[in-house]
């Protein structure tokens, strides 16, 4: 599960299911303790590559700042794990 310093939101990641959109390569919507959330747009995306060096330190994320039922979202994507989380709800 993806863990990044965080200043309001969310006190710790959540697992969050995905569906991602294979031709615009973004999520088009995610659920999240129990409800469907339909993104409406996506704002930012970013990658956190480190640790490449070290198996027990290598970190390779993906991030996506969405906007869902109004509020924003980061959501992220551990490469290595295969899993998403809500990392923040931010409104």
């Amino acid at each position: 599960m993806c863990n990044a310093k965080r200043t309001g939101g969310l006190h710790r990641p959540e697992p969050v299911a995905v569906v991602w959109d294979e031709r615009r390569r973004r999520p088009s919507a995610f659920i999240w303790r129990g409800r469907r959330y339909r993104v409406a747009r996506t704002l930012e995306l970013w990658i956190v590559e480190t640790g490449w060096w070290n198996d027990e330190t290598r970190v390779s994320r993906s991030y996506s700042r969405v906007e869902a039922e109004g509020r924003l979202f980061d959501l992220c994507y551990d490469r290595l794990t295969k899993t998403w989380s809500l990392e923040r709800a931010l409104n």
